[in-house]
């Protein structure tokens, strides 16, 4: 009678676990609304992908893009395994999908694909080439430089590769002495020679005085300074 009832229990308990192990593998990730694709699809552009939802505890995704040649036959995309995807050449004339795949805790897995998107289509823009100018530095030329009295003239060449005016800065500077500076717009394209004066400060007329010329466009690029040097008694 014992024996009976220990046969009995070991196989109500055999009975248990295989239910419980049919219920496991029976569960799993259920789709309730398929994955979507956005983005658009050119070529150099990036389609990204939405997992979808899902029911049924799912603890991780994974992706796999597809290239379809017709509305029933789509192969896998080799390595392109990602959430997002690039674009490619190769794609041009074809649609794209993406299958998601839904991971449990317990191993189960579910796919479920996306629709198709519009077929790809070359970029407009692959085969234009555009030429960007560099910008060159101006050039400054200092042709003269004389004193009259009090006050100092100038003359001085400026060249540019651009219509914008450019500052021209000149400093005044005399060994032991305080520099001055003052600052001149000029046109440049492509050259052009002016003559500018200025008063001599009491300082700069008597011993050496150097009078520094350059020029700075306006994305900042400058020319060499160019000095002139005066000795007065």
């Amino acid at each position: 009678m014992r024996q009976r009832a220990i046969i009995t229990v070991v196989l109500l308990g055999l009975a248990l676990l295989t239910g419980a192990a049919t219920a496991s593998s029976g569960a799993g990730p259920s789709n309730a609304a398929s994955p979507t694709v956005s983005g658009s699809t050119v070529v150099g552009d990036e389609l990204s992908a939405s997992t979808g939802t899902w029911t049924g505890g799912v603890s991780s995704y994974t992706y796999q893009w597809q290239r379809c040649t017709t509305s029933t036959s789509c192969s896998d995309v080799a390595g392109a395994t990602a959430r997002t995807y690039g674009v490619r050449t190769v794609d041009v004339g074809d649609s794209l999908r993406v299958a998601v795949t839904a991971h449990d805790s317990s191993g189960n897995t579910s796919t479920a694909y996306s629709g198709q998107t519009a077929n790809v289509t070359a970029n407009a823009n692959a085969g234009t080439t555009t030429v960007v100018r560099s910008n060159r530095p101006p050039t400054l030329a200092f042709l003269s430089l004389v004193r009259r009295g009090t006050l100092v003239y100038s003359r001085f060449r400026v060249c540019d590769d651009a219509t914008a005016r450019v500052k021209v800065t000149e400093r005044d500077t005399k060994p032991g002495a305080l520099a001055y500076t003052r600052h001149f717009a000029v046109g440049a394209r492509p050259c052009v020679t002016y003559a500018r004066h200025w008063g001599l400060a009491a300082r700069f007329r008597h011993g050496s005085y150097t009078a520094t010329l350059q020029a700075r466009d306006l994305q900042g690029a400058t020319s060499p300074p160019r000095r002139r040097t005066l000795h007065f008694r």
